[in-house]
């Protein structure tokens, strides 16, 4: 989903378009089935694909010709990143392996399962310091059109990550967000992660998933995050997490300061689906205001 200021290229009767928008107050929106895949990427792989996907508006059919373009200083300037210097070739050389990278779709235990990638093409302009992505035919459907079973997330919220894996989960976390608490087995945090033998013993992936993973989320997200575990017997077989929103104060249109709530707003959004769907949150909060004038409060 994208946010003006935004400038769209038409390539003559192709109707192929480039997206070009700042990124920083962008929204994420994933189909559920996308976030809960498995696929493995390093941080700043997932930072210039979480760039692009912001660009993406969710509501409408994309041509799979579509390319969204990214200022590397936007990214870096949005991430914090302080080494300058090396920080495009880093994001060029994501984009390269970005270009090899695979989503495992479907489930072995339903019978229907394989593999796709996440992009088709990606270009690269040294000189204005731009990278565009190209996402495939078999990606967009999981980015677009979505009606139904998808999360949102602000881009900024993930920002500053410096584990991917902090990123993985605060996503399994937000498809969550109204209910505050979820439950994730061993077994499946290790797949959606791609772990593979990497920390084969649970006090390992504790310390260096788990920890660091709630530790970055409450210290730089808008959710705070604790967790607790189920056991079989002696055995831990899953992670319990419970979260709730940093409420935020904002100043309404009336005269008198008052105080609206991250879950004020979620409430809001839950029973107004349709009206809500696409719009960021001040105008969500332009919306609760008309609809709490209408009722005379």
């Amino acid at each position: 989903m994208f946010h003006f200021p935004l400038i769209v290229y038409y390539s003559g009767m192709s109707e192929k378009k480039t997206v070009v928008s700042k990124i920083k107050n962008n929204i994420i929106v994933k189909d559920n089935d996308l976030i809960s895949s498995s696929y493995e990427l390093t941080l700043n792989e997932s930072r210039l694909l979480l760039a692009c996907i912001s660009l993406v508006d969710s509501r409408d059919d994309v041509n799979d010709r579509d390319l969204f373009k990214v200022e590397v200083k936007d990214i870096q300037d949005l991430c914090g990143v302080v080494h300058v210097g090396g920080f495009h070739r880093e994001l060029v050389e994501a984009s390269e392996r970005l270009y090899e990278r695979e989503i495992a779709i479907g489930s072995r235990e339903s019978s229907n399962y394989g593999k796709t990638r996440w992009i088709s093409k990606y270009l690269v302009d040294d000189m204005n310091r731009t990278i565009e992505l190209q996402f495939t035919k078999d990606v967009l459907p999981y980015l677009t059109s979505l009606k139904k079973r998808f999360t949102k997330y602000k881009l900024e919220d993930v920002s500053k990550f410096s584990s991917v894996y902090s990123i993985r989960i605060y996503e399994q976390l937000a498809q969550w967000k109204t209910m505050g608490h979820c439950e994730i087995t061993v077994e499946k945090l290790r797949e959606i992660l791609c772990l593979g033998g990497k920390y084969p013993k649970f006090n390992d992936l504790r310390r260096y998933v788990i920890e660091v993973a709630t530790s970055e989320i409450n210290e730089h997200s808008n959710l705070n995050v604790s967790y607790g575990y189920r056991k079989n017997g002696r055995t831990i077989v899953a992670i319990q997490f419970r979260f709730t929103s940093k409420e935020k104060v904002v100043e309404t249109d009336t005269k008198k300061k008052k105080i609206i709530t991250e879950s004020e707003i979620e409430k809001f959004v839950r029973e107004n689906e349709k009206l809500t769907r696409g719009k960021n949150d001040w105008e969500i909060k332009e919306q609760m205001a008309r609809a709490k004038k209408r009722k005379g409060g």
